[in-house]
């Protein structure tokens, strides 16, 4: 709750305001003086007034358009504004004061118990919007915080459907879903797409030998490599088993070749940490009029030909 409640008096003789604020000075508002209507507007922008007693008849810019300014900012605008004045006797004088948007008009001389009433009314009113508007700010925080959260979670989902879960590459499902749209870019934009195909040759005897807590470090290492070696734009998958699958874009095939030779060059160099471990490789680069299928078939078939000429090599399919 707010711990001050201001309360604007605007008359342009100093005594009439001297004398509004006798007469509410202890109903627990902070009081704020104004001597014209200039005056009355610049304090207007300054505070979040929980009412305005305001005089009509004033040199210069009296009540009536004091108000009329008050209420078309969109800052200020829900000020309650009372007339307080004894030049409004005349019914057209008072129906022009509830059109420029006043709640309420006190006639000189007022009644002090009349005007300290009204003055609790609006202080109440305050009071119950300022919660208002406290409960709306926590409930607008407690969305963005759980929105927040929504999104990091569908994300982290995301992610994690994505992701095969031993070795944190993508998986095959990704891979699947994202070659087609590969393969379309590179058709569209006239630029080179090559796959490599991997095996892990012998992995079946890592298992049978030392285990499959031992084969699972294999496949991590040979993971590990792999997020070593590629590009930031290389997608590569676990496939299935030990066989690993790496899209290349803008990469045509002696590129790709290339890049085989070189994760292959580090499976030698950590083959030690990977129970003599060593890897086949096969690797194609996208025709006319070939679609994913036929791609994935002849990097397949390559690198089993890889296997059936010794294994530990890279071939072109």
């Amino acid at each position: 709750m707010a711990t001050s409640i201001p309360v604007l008096i605007v008359d342009d003789l100093p005594q009439n305001v001297m004398a509004l604020e006798a007469v509410i000075s202890d109903v627990g508002v902070e009081i704020i003086t104004a001597l014209s209507g200039n005056d009355a507007l610049r304090q207007s922008l300054k505070h979040d007034f929980a009412l305005i007693l305001l005089d009509v008849q004033m040199p210069g810019m009296n009540g009536f358009e004091v108000a009329r300014l008050i209420r078309a900012n969109p800052k200020t605008s829900h000020f309650p504004i009372i007339f307080i004045t004894a030049g409004m006797k005349d019914l057209l004088d008072q129906i022009e004061g509830y059109e420029t948007g006043a709640v309420d008009y006190l006639m000189k001389p007022f009644e002090p118990v009349i005007l300290r009433s009204k003055v609790k009314v609006f202080k109440e009113l305050y009071q119950q919007r300022k919660v208002i508007e406290q409960f709306y700010n926590n409930l607008e925080q407690i969305v963005e915080e759980r929105t927040t959260e929504l999104k990091e979670a569908n994300e982290l989902i995301t992610k994690l459907a994505a992701t095969d879960e031993l070795t944190k590459l993508f998986n095959r499902r990704f891979f699947n879903d994202r070659l087609p749209t590969a393969i379309s870019a590179a058709r569209r934009h006239s630029y080179p797409l090559s796959i490599i195909m991997i095996d892990l040759d012998h992995f079946k005897a890592v298992n049978d030998s030392f285990g499959h807590s031992e084969g699972d470090k294999v496949l991590k290492t040979f993971a590990d490599i792999l997020r070593e070696m590629i590009r930031a734009e290389d997608i590569p998958a676990r496939w299935g088993g030990e066989e690993f699958i790496i899209i290349l874009p803008l990469t045509n095939c002696d590129a790709a070749e290339a890049m085989a030779e070189r994760i292959r060059v580090a499976c030698e160099i950590k083959s030690e940490s990977m129970h003599g471990m060593s890897a086949s490789f096969g690797v194609a680069e996208l025709r006319n009029g070939e679609n994913e299928d036929s791609l994935i078939k002849r990097a397949d078939d390559a690198m089993y030909q890889a296997k059936k000429e010794g294994r530990n090599r890279v071939v072109r399919g």
